[in-house]
């Protein structure tokens, strides 16, 4: 069973991992925070993240990187450049976490959900009630919609900013109301795109 871990987290993390360990009495695994090939894997290893709850997680950062042209800075975070970010949510859970500072344990910070209002932030919410994936932005820009389906947003900017929603051909498909504004259950297939100023 050690060997056939050991090659799939050599496989997973790249060359040069050290295998990850069983769990006492039962199949899942541990990644190791030794994993070479990683980057993040020291991350998933202090959350004592099973492999399996890497793999999924890294899956969805891929696919996210891939739509958005993002760099991925930590194991559940994208940067899209300037001010904005992905927060990834790990598979079943319901807000991202905070990996980066190294307190896995907690939600990362929000700042439309926990910051002051009128805080110049703009956040889309991959489901709804303001929970799963975050995208989230302070500078005035305009990205892509990276998810379908139901979500959320929230509209935290300064007095009077309105975000704009544009769908595939382009042009103004909907747009919030003035900050602060909300909305729980939001369609986002129609958008492609959001200007959040």
């Amino acid at each position: 069973m050690l060997a056939v871990v050991t090659a799939t987290a050599a496989l997973l993390f790249g060359t040069g991992a050290t295998a990850a360990t069983a769990a006492p009495g039962s199949d899942t695994t541990r990644v190791s925070a030794a994993s070479a090939g990683q980057p993040f894997a020291d991350q998933a290893a202090k959350a004592h993240l099973t492999k399996a709850q890497t793999t999924s997680l890294q899956a969805k950062v891929d696919r996210y990187v891939k739509r958005t042209g993002g760099k991925q800075v930590a194991l559940n975070e994208i940067d899209l450049g300037g001010d904005a970010t992905l927060m990834v949510a790990l598979p079943g859970e319901k807000h991202p976490r905070d990996f980066a500072s190294g307190d896995s344990s907690r939600a990362a910070f929000d700042p439309c959900l926990q910051g002051q209002v009128h805080s110049g932030w703009f956040c889309a919410y991959s489901r709804e009630g303001f929970n799963g994936d975050a995208l989230r932005w302070y500078e005035c820009g305009r990205r892509g919609m990276p998810w379908g389906d139901w979500g959320s947003w929230i509209n935290d900017q300064t007095p009077g900013t309105r975000a704009i929603f544009f769908g595939a051909d382009g042009s103004a498909y909907d747009a919030t109301p003035a900050p602060y504004s909300s909305n729980s259950r939001y369609y986002w297939t129609p958008v492609w795109s959001i200007k959040n100023c």
